[in-house]
């Protein structure tokens, strides 16, 4: 692949719901300019770009590809993205490498979920983009209704520049209208009307070309295609494109319209923070660039895929890595670009250019790389909160260090995983965007790390804590040859009403002992013994909180008595004291903040107030979506981010901040209770 230079790059990302034909779009596109010999089609397995053995199993993309393709003198890189909404952290990577978005809505189905979601992300970044109306072939299509429907979701600067011959099985061509070659007769009026639609956006792209639309009230074709660079990139017009990704109508069109149309790498602004100053980064600057993509292969070790912003990009080049705490010299040992898995050796790179390096020491995802002589540091993409968190262990005995590492790698690829221990209840805790992302996260570290890990229910961290002041005794007494044990300790047991939870749970230890009933070198012993036996729990084996604890009496033998012996005391007494105190258990109690559509709003309450919500009120935040606030019982919100996207079709999200502990329901506790109690029979 010979070299190009920025004002011959176009990067398009291709996003949109799942089931689309993004994947098949971009296969026919590989294979009209030459690249592959043969229509790859994901169905069938032999696609070019769904080569993971995740993606081939499942007949869906769930991770970013590169899809190089070389047409009219033009270095086009095509981002590949899932549909599946557990995947979203690929997509916005790959739009954050991209200078454009090519968003496909099938024909038949019109703007669903994702196509909406993924329009919302090209707005929040700016991003110019365009429509490619897909599967005008299939039963129901209908391109007028698809281009109404995409206009009353997104706006009437959404344009069609393309219209399609035909539909179903009728579906045979497709007329440029710019061009407006070779027109059925009983089409001529609606290319007329759909031409002069077309015209008036794109005389809005440039301000000559206005004047003279104004003046004369008509444009060449080489001004219309002029004025429609403009709109692009300035987002004034959304240009719906069409075809047949499977017939391959509409493709080599795509192609010549992503060429001729669609923004190069120069329209877009970067900026970056040098000095804790926020600067941008002109082209033709030094070299600089950011890791959008990171794969991780046990073998080859990490690949990183870099979208270069300024100067040149060398295959042998040094370069200074700055990240969250990783800045060092990295050196590169080779460049490539990608079509699917296949590498394409290259020597150099330009601004604007996407490309791959490998074995980078280490550099991640969102890290910069840029000449020494010029350091810059570019924002980090936002990646959303994974909502879905499972404990997770090793199918295994003896593997779960191996699982660990092996997620852990797989952290180095997304960004939306995440890795807890947590201290409580001492579990590992696995979070994800969903269950089938978690689901081929197992198939994944199965494949390149040979281990298994299995999913299962968080334990809920609950506590103990007691309701009314008892005094108790424990006494410990034991004699067997020689010097026996012997420990006796009267201990004031109540609630503390002023805890300072940070220091002991709540707990507080005194003594006011008088006469030496208990001699002050054992003093310590009975401390230790009040504070562990609290931690170890009573009731249900978890922590107990907020309890005073007062040594007011005892007895003691001068031979026999040990610090061993007066702990033991105490933590009988504090067993029984706990028991006799009216105990209750304690459940946490989270804050969830929903945004949602309004029209789901009624459904989401009634499904929070099932689960022991209580919801603090609601807030609109513009553009049809409400936030509700609600505190919920931490055991009811277990796969609450599954139970959300069936609610809403994928459109709510939500996040969690632990809030207090709060008294739990009797017969619910009482089960708690029961399960301890049997586990404990089990050991």
């Amino acid at each position: 692949m010979k070299e190009y230079t920025t004002n011959n790059i176009r990067n398009v990302a291709v996003v949109g719901h799942g089931k689309t034909g993004k994947t098949s779009l971009l296969e026919a596109c590989l294979f009209n300019s030459g690249v592959s010999k043969r229509l790859g089609k994901v169905d069938d397995g032999t696609s070019v770009l769904d080569y993971e053995a995740e993606e081939g199993k499942r007949k869906m993309t769930i991770g970013d590809s590169l899809a190089v393709t070389e047409w009219k003198n033009t270095k086009i890189n095509f981002i590949d993205t899932p549909g599946y909404p557990d995947f979203v952290g690929e997509v916005l990577g790959g739009l954050s490498a991209a200078d454009s978005a090519l968003i496909i809505v099938a024909a038949n189905a019109g703007v669903e979920v994702e196509t909406e979601k993924a329009f919302a992300l090209c707005e929040e970044m700016n991003l110019p983009r365009a429509f490619f109306v897909n599967k005008m072939d299939r039963e129901h299509a209908n391109f007028q209704k698809c281009v109404e429907d995409i206009q009353a979701k997104f706006g009437n600067k959404a344009v069609p520049i393309q219209i399609p011959i035909g539909a179903e099985a009728s579906f045979k061509g497709v007329i440029d209208l710019t061009a407006r070659k070779d027109v059925p007769a009983d089409l001529e009026d609606e290319v007329e009307e759909a031409h002069m639609t077309m015209v008036d956006f794109a005389a809005e792209g440039d301000e000559e070309i206005m004047e003279k639309y104004l003046e004369e009230g008509e444009l060449t074709d080489a001004e219309v295609i002029k004025g429609l660079v403009g709109a692009i990139k300035n987002c004034d017009i959304f240009p719906i494109f069409v075809g047949s990704a499977l017939q391959n109508i509409g493709v080599k069109e795509l192609l010549d319209a992503v060429v001729d149309k669609m923004p190069a790498p120069d329209s877009r602004t970067y900026k970056g923070i040098k000095n804790d100053e926020e600067v941008e980064r002109k082209l033709t600057d030094p070299f600089s660039g950011k890791i959008w993509k990171t794969m991780v292969d046990p073998f080859v070790g990490r690949m990183s895929y870099i979208r270069v912003i300024s100067g040149d990009m060398k295959a042998d080049g040094q370069y200074q890595l700055i990240g969250d705490g990783k800045d060092g010299q990295e050196r590169i040992s080779g460049l490539f670009t990608m079509q699917g898995k296949k590498q394409i050796n290259l020597e150099v790179a330009h601004a604007g250019d996407i490309v791959v390096t490998s074995k980078l020491a280490n550099a991640g995802t969102c890290d910069t790389l840029c000449d020494k002589s010029a350091p810059i540091k570019y924002e980090r993409v936002n990646y959303p909160e994974p909502m879905l968190a499972m404990a997770v262990s090793s199918v295994k005995k003896g593997e779960e260090d191996k699982v660990i590492s092996a997620i852990r790698r797989q952290q180095d690829e997304d960004p939306t995983i995440k890795l807890v221990k947590d201290p409580a209840t001492k579990q590992t805790i696995l979070s994800g965007v969903g269950e089938v992302h978690l689901d081929i996260l197992g198939d994944k570290i199965q494949r390149k790390f040979g281990v298994q890990m299995v999913l299962g229910e968080p334990r809920v961290d609950y506590r103990e804590t007691i309701r009314k002041a008892v005094e108790v005794q424990g006494k410990h007494k034991k004699q067997s040859g020689g010097h026996g044990q012997y420990g006796d300790v009267w201990l004031k047991i109540s609630p503390n009403k002023e805890p300072n939870a940070e220091v002991n749970n709540g707990n507080v230890w005194s003594e006011s002992i008088f006469g030496g009933s208990v001699p002050r070198n054992f003093f310590p012993a009975v401390e230790k013994g009040t504070y562990e036996t609290l931690a170890q729990g009573v009731l249900a084996g978890f922590p107990v909180v907020n309890v005073l604890v007062n040594l007011y009496d005892g007895s003691y033998h001068p031979v026999d008595s040990s610090e061993a012996a007066f702990k033991m005391a105490t933590s009988i007494a504090i067993k029984k004291g706990v028991l006799a105190a009216s105990p209750i258990l304690l459940e946490p109690i989270d804050e969830v903040t929903i945004v949602v559509p309004d029209n789901y709003m009624g459904d989401i309450i009634g499904n929070l107030n099932s689960r022991r919500g209580r919801v603090l009120g609601t807030d609109p935040k513009g553009k049809g979506m409400t936030e509700i606030k609600a505190h919920v019982p931490a055991s009811e919100l277990y796969k609450y981010a599954t139970d959300l996207r069936s609610q809403t079709q994928g459109r709510g999200s939500y996040t969690v901040k632990f809030i207090r502990y709060d008294t739990m329901p009797e017969k619910l506790a009482e089960k708690i209770i029961e399960e301890h109690k049997a586990e404990k029979e089990k050991d």
